[in-house]
């Protein structure tokens, strides 16, 4: 018994090793003297406060290495679900471009739409110059991994509609509606190049047509790559596209297009709460009378939730396919989500 003790105290105030690692709560309250009994709690109390903290499993790791390995999810990241913890799976609708509605004006419309194999196709309504603009726009996921690899497929759906809202004389008919489905293989990336930070590579097989006949019929087929970088609040997309109609000659509705529209598109975005500035320039990449191009500049800002206020300007050609070769400036002004 007086052994037993001994080996306690001597435990408790740091003399006796295997004490030590056996000294415990229990241990002290059994001890019947007062001083010995606070020796060894004050024995157990410095022993505790020699051992080290556990701060859970990156404590070991400096904070800058961690945010250098796991930066916060941007705004790439998010739309297209580059990061492992951020992937949804195949078949949810999600947004894709802007859906907005605006009060939309023209410096000149197009009263006589033509193209070099098309006549001029005399539009059936006195059209005016104020109208509304309305776009839709949505994608899915199909392929989760594709290729034995981390390339998604996605398919994507924008259509963009001009209707004569206030042309009440001849019932506000929609002067014109561009359908463009698309199918986007998508590849994530994760490298630094001149300051910028790579984020994807992609590949898509894209239709557009306004769904129309005869001498008002436009459409063509192309192959559209992409690489999408950021930095900080900016984010850049070079869009270079090659044509692939299997149409030539005569049934060709718009030979020229390329010419008008461009050749590739360069996109600039800044997001900042909440706001979001961007523009698209396009050009034909063409010298002398084949040079024409276009720039959009849309400006969204927050209201309520997720809807925005947008204004929207426009200069060149192609602000839709019935206007591909028609130059014009044209202002809009109204509401947008998902921007």
């Amino acid at each position: 018994m007086r052994r037993g003790l001994a080996c306690l105290l001597t435990g408790c105030i740091g003399c006796a090793p295997a004490a030590q690692a056996t000294a415990s709560l229990a241990d002290c309250a059994r001890i019947a003297d007062d001083a010995t009994r606070l020796a060894c709690y004050d024995g157990l109390a410095a022993r505790e406060a020699a051992a080290p903290v556990a701060a859970g499993p990156d404590a070991s790791v400096p904070s800058s290495t961690r945010a250098a390995t796991a930066p916060e999810d941007t705004e790439l990241d998010r739309q297209w679900q580059l990061r492992p913890h951020l992937r949804r799976g195949p078949f949810q609708l999600l947004p894709y471009r802007s859906v907005y509605a605006l009060a939309h004006a023209t410096t000149a419309i197009n009263n006589s739409p033509s193209s070099p194999t098309r006549a001029v196709g005399l539009q059936d309504v006195q059209l005016q110059e104020l109208e509304a603009k309305v776009q839709l726009s949505f994608k899915s996921k199909l392929v989760e991994n594709a290729f034995g690899g981390a390339t998604d497929l996605w398919f994507g759906y924008t259509q963009q509609s001009y209707w004569q809202a206030a042309n009440t004389r001849y019932s506000s008919p929609f002067r014109e509606t561009d359908y463009e489905p698309e199918l986007i293989a998508l590849h994530p990336v994760d490298a630094a190049l001149a300051g910028l930070r790579m984020r994807y590579a992609a590949l898509s097989v894209t239709h557009e047509s306004n769904g129309r006949g005869e001498v008002l019929s436009r459409s063509w087929n192309r192959l559209i790559g992409d690489i999408a970088a950021e930095t900080g609040a900016w984010t850049f997309h070079l869009r270079p596209w090659l044509r692939l109609d299997p149409a030539s000659g005569a049934r060709d509705d718009n030979p020229d297009i390329q010419d008008f529209v461009g050749r590739g598109e360069l996109i600039i975005a800044y997001r900042n709460e909440g706001q979001v500035v961007t523009l698209r320039a396009r050009h034909s990449l063409r010298a002398g009378a084949r040079s024409h191009g276009s720039a959009r500049l849309d400006w969204a800002f927050p209201l309520t939730g997720s809807l925005h206020g947008h204004v929207q300007l426009f200069r060149g050609y192609g602000e839709s396919l019935i206007d591909y070769n028609h130059p014009q400036s044209t202002l809009g002004i109204g509401v947008s989500f998902f921007d």
